[in-house]
């Protein structure tokens, strides 16, 4: 595309084509010298030579201006509602086990379902959408009346309270898409019902992508101690409850959140669980002072570096939280550690460990590597895709 031509099709300057071959999906404004871009579109992008690279979704005002959306067949460019069409429809299609009337599932997962900024999470009746592309926001209505059709919501709702939509020009607004207000929502999993607060829970209410991570914690519990750091309104804790743990402790800074998890515990007859609030690295240290021990450290924190200048310091929190934790293991306990910072790599992630269990006076194996849930895939030629690494750690005397 010329500067002044208004067609669809991109040819990739020189220095985009070389990210372009290293396999990387985005390219940024300084890498499209001399092309204007049509104005949050959906285009077709060729490499040099004129090789088709599928379809493409521009940005006027990110730093990211081209993101790839896959092949489409043809040569042309489909209309947005023949493209969230078929994208929507597919990302559904590879969740339907996943995908019941009481489910708490991730129904597109963005760059992964080949549409970049739009997650969708279903809550059983309730559809949380979350748009950080400009394209997504501009179809906004498209998305809604697309899930009106293939499902009979409650509500669909817009979470758009995320600083990263700055970055695209886009307001940080929640608001009501299609239906009518739902301040609460029930879903399961594990056996286990949790109250999901769409308006304003953490991410879109509720931590989907620890499942695999709370079916380990669930699957380990029987007759277990329990210390579950972080815990936000509990899921780890009514899991490993669920599990057969004799006793829990749910330590996190929200009391709130510590509430809810008293209130689904006691609604479902999960008898063990006990609460505190207060800095999680202060109770850890005041539970290892005073010779605690426990079977099963859960150990959850919210990214401790959010940029790639934060990572030296976010590996020093990482590093010292371990340590700790890993001291108050009990013979042949489990340490569960995640990391959502996406900027610490998962070789990088599993250094800090190693470093946390230096001068130990018992070993540490690294029983399990574990992820985001399937719902929550990892595309390859994308590493930020792949955000959460959770390690599944075994004491061993």
């Amino acid at each position: 595309m010329t500067a002044e031509s208004s067609e669809p099709i991109i040819a990739l300057p020189p220095r985009a084509a070389k990210i372009g071959r290293r396999g990387h999906p985005w390219f940024y404004a300084d890498d499209m010298e001399g092309l204007t871009l049509p104005k949050n579109a959906l285009v077709r992008v060729h490499a040099p030579g004129g090789r088709d690279l599928g379809l493409g979704m521009t940005s006027a005002r990110s730093k990211i201006a081209l993101r790839l959306c896959g092949p489409w067949p043809g040569e042309g460019v489909p209309t947005p509602q023949e493209f969230l069409d078929q994208h929507l429809t597919r990302a559904i299609a590879q969740r339907a086990g996943l995908n019941g009337p009481t489910a708490g599932v991730r129904l597109v997962h963005s760059e992964a379902d080949g549409i970049p900024g739009l997650v969708i999470d279903r809550y059983a009746s309730v559809f949380v959408v979350q748009s950080t592309s400009a394209f997504v926001e501009a179809h906004l209505g498209l998305i809604a009346a697309w899930l009106v059709e293939h499902f009979t919501p409650s509500m669909v709702l817009m979470r758009g309270d995320l600083p990263v939509r700055k970055r695209e020009g886009l307001p940080e607004e929640v608001r009501i898409l299609a239906g009518e207000k739902v301040e609460e929502v029930e879903i399961e999993e594990l056996g286990v019902r949790h109250t999901v607060r769409p308006f304003d829970g953490h991410k879109t209410g509720f931590y989907l992508d620890q499942r695999p991570a709370r079916t380990r914690v669930h699957s380990l519990a029987s007759g277990a101690r329990v210390l579950d750091l972080f815990s936000y309104q509990g899921a780890f804790s009514l899991a490993a409850l669920a599990g057969g743990a004799k006793e829990v402790l749910a330590v996190d800074q929200s009391q709130p959140a510590l509430d809810r998890a008293t209130a689904a515990a006691d609604a479902q007859k999960l008898v063990g669980l006990t609460t505190m609030c207060g800095n999680a690295f202060d109770v850890v240290r005041d539970l290892r002072s005073s010779g605690k021990q426990y079977d099963i450290v859960v150990l959850d924190p919210p990214p401790f570096c959010k940029t790639r200048r934060e990572v030296e310091g976010g590996k020093r929190g990482y590093r010292d939280l371990n340590r700790i934790a890993m001291r108050i293991l009990a013979p042949g306990g489990h340490l569960i550690t995640a990391s959502c910072s996406y900027h610490l790599r998962p070789e990088v992630f599993e250094e800090v460990l190693r470093q946390a269990s230096f001068d130990l006076p018992f070993r540490v194996f690294l029983e399990e590597r574990l992820g985001a849930g399937t719902d929550h895939p990892a595309w390859i030629r994308l590493p930020e895709s792949e955000y959460l690494k959770v390690r599944v750690l075994r004491r061993v005397d």
